[in-house]
């Protein structure tokens, strides 16, 4: 059995839950036959059947494709028991927060609000992101929800030209670099650094003790930010799954 949150038919985001395992899923921005299913704890996949009930209310609604935010490796094994294939692997990092002092950000940061605000992230995710991975304003929104608290905010250069933005999000004593953003035009100016600062300090107020960030393996630009700033790589890995709907055919 399982519920689900909202109109089918609409195109916001719709929660999936099956009494232990809740999700949440929505149309990937500007793309419309995708469909994006984020569960509420990555380490933690569906049973079997609530697997193909969802994947069948999915390619009802029309939807074409399945994609999964980032999975552990053991919740990914579930999602491959059922087509899914892997189409990105994440690098994961961990940072302690150990009372050290934390630097002031470089630049001058302004939280988000309003519609002009998440526009103006929305545009510099378009330019930072391939057009596969970029998020819309109501994604960027979305992602801000992904943690029980969070922070979000804009850095901007010195004539007040929007530079990056950044979402932190803590749950308890674990802290998460949620979505980190720089429009290209400002890369190598210490706009990552700036927000990435900001957000450690927003954590250690609130006695943060973990904070964990994940990047592509490949992107060895901000692996090296990361590890510069005190991030350390873990051993586990992240995978972000896909389903072809057109070629998925499963004994009933």
């Amino acid at each position: 059995m399982f519920v689900i949150a909202g109109n089918r038919r609409q195109q916001g985001t719709r929660v999936l839950d099956d009494g232990l395992v809740r999700a949440r899923w929505r149309t990937w921005p500007r793309q419309p036959s995708i469909a994006h299913v984020v569960m509420a704890d990555h380490t933690i996949a569906p049973v079997s059947t609530t697997i193909r009930d969802w994947i069948a209310l999915i390619a009802e609604c029309g939807h074409s494709t399945i994609r999964t935010g980032a999975l552990s490796t053991e919740a990914a094994v579930r999602f491959r028991e059922h087509g899914f294939v892997e189409i990105q692997r994440l690098a994961l990092l961990h940072l302690g927060l150990d009372g050290s002092r934390v630097p002031d950000p470089h630049h001058r940061l302004r939280p988000l609000r309003g519609d002009r605000a998440f526009a103006a992230a929305e545009r510099i995710d378009e330019r930072a992101f391939e057009t596969e991975w970029n998020l819309d304003a109501a994604g960027i929104r979305e992602a801000c929800e992904a943690t029980p608290a969070h922070r979000i905010r804009l850095a901007l250069t010195a004539n007040d030209e929007p530079a990056g933005y950044m979402i932190t999000g803590r749950n308890g004593a674990a802290g998460f670099v949620q979505r980190l953003a720089v429009d290209p035009a400002h890369e190598g100016q210490g706009v990552a650094t700036s927000l990435i600062l900001d957000g450690l300090r927003w954590l250690r107020r609130h006695r943060v003790d973990d904070v964990l960030i994940n990047t592509r393996l490949d992107n060895e630009r901000a692996l090296v930010l990361y590890r510069r700033l005190g991030f350390v790589d873990m051993n586990e890995t992240l995978s972000v799954l896909e389903l072809d709907l057109g070629d998925h055919s499963e004994a009933p």
